[in-house]
């Protein structure tokens, strides 16, 4: 871990789903997992972190509510897929939404975005050229690599929730 790695809290109910993200946390340069929690109450225990990987259901409170919470960047990583929740995660401060299951590299690639955001928005004052460019840096890139049925028996996280 080098001073400049991007801290990242996993917050995850399954502990195989959890130790899943965190290994492709893990594997990204400029990355590191300070944290994996199971619960809101573990989450809220935990230092200071750069970005929140959160799933909605955990077994004891919602992880769109402790997004509210969390001083740091959160994405939600879950298989809700109703529009109110995903509305209420943007809302709450999420930049960015993943549905499971996903491919490894789907997550490497929001992940790899998020870097390039925070670099973006390191610099002092911003023209709006590089704020488009910020959050452009979010937005997955078209034609990125979807799961096939394959590859989603083999890495998908949970598909019932």
């Amino acid at each position: 871990m080098s001073g400049d790695d991007l801290k990242v809290l996993v917050v995850e109910d399954d502990f195989r789903v959890a130790n899943m993200h965190a290994g492709i946390v893990s594997a990204l340069p400029g990355f590191t997992v300070s944290a994996t929690a199971n619960t809101v109450a573990a989450a809220r225990k935990a230092g200071p972190v750069d970005l929140a990987l959160v799933d909605v259901y955990l077994p004891d409170g919602s992880g769109i509510d402790l997004i509210r919470e969390l001083r740091c960047d959160s994405m939600v990583l879950s298989a809700a897929t109703e529009s109110d929740t995903i509305r209420a995660a943007v809302a709450a401060g999420a930049v960015g939404y993943l549905v499971k299951p996903f491919a490894p590299t789907e997550l490497a690639a929001r992940l790899s975005g998020y870097a390039r955001y925070r670099r973006i928005l390191s610099g002092g004052n911003l023209d709006q050229r590089d704020i488009d460019a910020a959050l452009d840096a979010l937005r997955p890139r078209a034609g990125a690599q979807q799961p096939t049925a394959a590859s989603s028996a083999a890495t998908t996280t949970r598909s019932g929730r």
